[in-house]
């Protein structure tokens, strides 16, 4: 009887010893794989950082690129427009003095009394000398 308690007991911690065993296998392969998990999600982070850092820099520099194209767009076209702006104004300026100032007239070489209207100087000269 002592005996077959003994081997009872043998039985009972032998079985206790493969179930812990088994536990300690589970507990590793799930210590394991919530390290993985862990690992992954620190790259992915880190994957991320760095990606939003480029992406950062990415913009920086076309920002640059955009103010260096725009600054030196208008220093070249301000010393290329400035003669054409000059030239178109002086234009202006001639078209509004001309219409300003007071025009004169030419006297026709008709008599007094023509009540007609000017004709071209070809028609008028010969009508003058005709005694029209």
């Amino acid at each position: 009887m002592e005996r077959d308690q003994d081997q009872k007991r043998t039985v009972r911690s032998h079985k206790l010893r493969q179930n812990w065993t088994w536990i300690c296998r589970d507990l590793s392969c799930v210590a394991l794989c919530v390290a993985l998990s862990v690992l992954c999600l620190g790259v992915c982070v880190v994957v991320l950082v760095r990606a939003s850092e480029l992406q950062s820099r990415v913009e920086s520099l076309e920002q640059q690129q955009r103010d260096a194209r725009v600054s030196s767009a208008w220093s070249v076209s301000l010393e290329q427009v400035e003669p054409v702006l000059l030239s178109r104004l002086d234009q202006i300026l001639d078209e509004k003095l001309a219409a300003r100032l007071p025009k004169t007239r030419e006297v026709r070489e008709a008599p007094h009394s023509c009540l007609c209207p000017p004709e071209p100087d070809m028609f008028v000269s010969g009508a003058v000398k005709n005694g029209l």
